[in-house]
């Protein structure tokens, strides 16, 4: 995740005031290959944000129960 943060302060964030054809290509409609792994990569984050978050609940309620018993 930090790889594609860093790649995000590199490549977008310094240019987002250029035009959108700096990150599109209007006439074949695909993203510039540099920027073709984002969708990939928001992808992996969405993944592992939702991972994450299903661990923490399950921790979570493994902990409560645990303090029940006790």
């Amino acid at each position: 995740m930090a790889h594609y943060q860093n790649l995000s302060d590199e490549l977008i964030v310094p240019n987002l005031d250029q035009d959108v054809s700096f990150f599109y290509d209007p006439a074949t409609k695909k993203l510039r290959k540099r920027f073709e792994m984002y969708p990939e990569a928001l992808q992996a984050t969405v993944k592992f944000a939702h991972d994450l978050e299903r661990t923490h609940t399950q921790l979570l309620k493994q902990i409560q129960a645990e303090r029940q018993h006790h």
